[in-house]
């Protein structure tokens, strides 16, 4: 997936970037198809913070590794982003799949255990659901480094 951003502020440390809106993929002509994605896994609207140095990368959204900014870009200056289709697909798995995954065992586990210790099913599975969605926030939460997509930029 390609888009287009349009570079906002740039420091040595760090570069702004907002997705331009209502541009479609490089690969089809679809507007908008992948915004609510994109949203999900950056949630300030579409302005992206790129770490130029590794002590801000916890910090940032993506990741300058090829060093890209370290020409003579200003701001204003529009550029082209390539997603790593797969490793999206491999994120939104993770992102969308290992919460309900573990909503659905801990619902279960719950509501097993409350029938063995004759307590109401039913408050089980609610407490099961609840801990599972507490869960799977704090798992993704702690592990934010590692959901981070892969970027390609170029001019």
């Amino acid at each position: 997936m390609i888009k287009l951003a349009r570079i906002l502020k740039i420091d040595e440390k760090t570069v702004e970037l907002q997705l331009e809106k209502n541009s479609s993929c490089g690969d089809c002509n679809n507007k908008g198809c992948s915004d609510g994605f994109l949203n999900f896994i950056f949630p300030k609207n579409t302005i992206l913070s790129v770490s130029k140095k590794q002590e801000m990368l916890s910090q940032t959204h993506l990741d300058d590794k090829d060093a890209f900014f370290s020409q003579k870009y200003q701001k204003g200056d529009v550029i082209g982003m390539k997603f790593n289709e797969s490793q999206l697909f491999k994120l939104a798995l993770a992102l969308y799949g290992l919460p309900i995954l573990l909503i659905i065992v801990s619902l279960m586990f719950f509501y097993y255990l409350f029938s063995l210790i004759n307590f109401n099913n039913d408050l089980g599975g609610v407490i099961g659901l609840i801990l599972g969605l507490v869960i799977s926030k704090n798992v993704i939460k702690l592990n934010r480094d590692k959901f981070k997509p892969q970027v390609e930029f170029f001019k």
